[in-house]
């Protein structure tokens, strides 16, 4: 069966549509994309009081109402934004500018931001057809290749309609939503009286100002609400951990601090583990020692063991990826750090995140010899969004440090790796095995031979691989495995 496939793709990895309540909607709903065509079409044929020349077309959508949906991972901001955007009542400010008052601005109205951040760039709708194919399909395009954004204004995206085969659609990358009875995320859908109402809903927007006064425009109201799902959009879905960010200046903050990668990983990690014992004074989440420093609270000589063990910060120092033109990417120098926590444990990285910045580090057996200062990293440095931004490959910047001895036996080493993973968080069925490879030798330019990074003592005696990976479906980072995940090993960044 064919289907006639409308492409929209994101020219920016986010978008900010909301569904009821203000939650993040993805993927974006049919109706959301029918209004935007309702938009295009009418730019596109100068109709904009009025529609006519697309209303065949629009009205041969609305009918088929519920398409399938071929999106990638969209992953909503934990962090909330708050801005404050002008009314659209600039034209009230005319009368006052004309008096004089030039200094007058428009009101400005609160609008909370949680973007949802994209693995990808293109979503597909599939409307099916019958055998005798698409009606309308060259007014369609015309008003697809019409459309500026889906969303809000600053959604800006590229649009196509065109007609493929099953096995075309079957190819498409993402996940796939279907319309099931029950469960999944509710999405609005249009349906027969859509347009007209859009149509009525215009008409009364251009008439609400009149003699009489104000007439409020009346919301629309002719649409459906279906659930869709997907079967694979939360298979192994790996969790997204918090982070704080810093950059590593020098002491007197006069310049950027850089440290060798096969030694300042080890001391790096160490500094700012001691830098933030330091500014807890006052924690307020219970056992320092535990989630600090990764010890027994009942003996602090004693690591973390059982199913809290995970509960704890990790250091993470970030060797430098810096762009080499024609030869590519390449590893360099630690001059940033993220300090890391579980799932679900925001709070504590926030409290740290507004302590440690401006915070010296030091050695512990020298405190009164700073080596560096931490400035607050913003999230959208393009160094560390090589860690943190989503994808399905990764490979690493420092070694993983299997979780026991593999005896130069691959099949055991390829089952340390997994458990590597999986004690990570990250569940097995996520990873694709045949395309996980590891060996002493790095798989990016500028990493060292495997063997050569120092490490702390208590992790000396693990066997040392670089890694890379590809997972069944994009993962967020920042993704460190293995026995020194919490001490900057094991760390990977995207690859391709």
């Amino acid at each position: 069966m064919s289907a006639l496939c409308v492409t929209v793709r994101f020219l920016h990895p986010a978008a900010h549509g909301r569904a009821d309540g203000g939650e993040p909607e993805w993927p974006p709903s049919p109706l959301r994309l029918f209004q935007t065509l309702v938009a295009a079409a009418a730019a596109r044929w100068n109709e904009r009081q009025v529609l006519d020349y697309a209303v065949p077309a629009l009205r041969w959508v609305e009918a088929v109402g519920s398409p399938d949906i071929v999106a990638p991972v969209g992953v909503a901001s934990e962090v909330r934004t708050q801005f404050y955007v002008p009314d659209n009542t600039a034209d009230l400010l005319v009368p006052q500018f004309k008096k004089g008052a030039v200094d007058s601005t428009p009101k400005r109205t609160e609008k909370v931001v949680r973007p949802t951040h994209l693995s990808d760039e293109a979503v597909h709708y599939l409307y099916p057809l019958t055998p005798e194919g698409c009606p309308h399909l060259e007014v369609l395009k015309a008003a697809a290749r019409s459309v500026t954004h889906l969303g809000w204004g600053i959604d800006m995206v590229a649009a196509d309609a065109t007609v493929i085969s099953q096995d075309d659609a079957d190819k498409l990358s993402g996940h796939r939503w279907r319309t099931v009875p029950a469960g999944g995320v509710s999405l609005r859908v249009p349906k027969a009286g859509t347009l007209a109402d859009l149509m009525r809903k215009h008409e009364a927007f251009l008439g609400r100002l009149s003699a009489d006064g104000f007439k409020p425009v009346p919301p629309l109201s002719c649409f459906d609400v279906k659930q869709y799902h997907s079967p694979t959009a939360g298979v192994g879905e790996a969790p997204v951990r918090p982070f704080a960010a810093f950059q590593i200046l020098a002491p007197d903050a006069s310049k950027v601090r850089a440290f060798g990668t096969a030694r300042g990983v080890r001391d790096v990690a160490a500094w700012v583990r001691y830098a933030t014992s330091g500014v807890c004074a006052g924690w307020p989440f219970g056992d320092v020692a535990g989630f600090v420093h990764g010890h027994d609270p009942s003996d602090s000589k004693k690591p973390l063991k059982g199913e809290s063990a995970d509960a704890r910060f990790s250091y993470l120092p970030l060797p430098s990826i810096e762009r080499r033109g024609d030869r590519g990417e390449h590893v360099a120098s630690i001059r940033r750090v993220i300090v890391a926590a579980p799932p679900g444990f925001r709070e504590r990285v926030d409290w740290v995140r507004r302590r440690l910045t401006g915070q010296e580090l030091m050695r512990p057996d020298r405190p009164d010899e700073p080596v560096g200062l931490l400035n607050l990293l913003p999230t959208s440095d393009w160094v560390l969004r090589q860690y943190t931004g989503a994808a399905e490959v990764w490979s690493t910047v420092t070694p993983v440090l299997l979780p026991g001895y593999d005896d130069r036996d691959p099949a055991k080493a390829e089952g340390l790796l997994m458990d590597a993973f999986r004690h990570a968080g990250y569940p097995s069925e996520t990873v694709v095995c045949e395309e996980l490879a590891w060996r002493p030798v790095g798989f990016r330019a500028g990493v060292d031979l495997a063997g050569r990074y120092e490490r702390p003592d208590n992790l000396k005696r693990f066997p040392a691989y670089h890694v890379r990976v590809r997972f069944r479906q994009p993962v967020t980072g920042p993704l460190a495995v293995g026995a020194g995940r919490y001490r900057g090993f094991g760390l990977f960044a995207k690859d391709g």
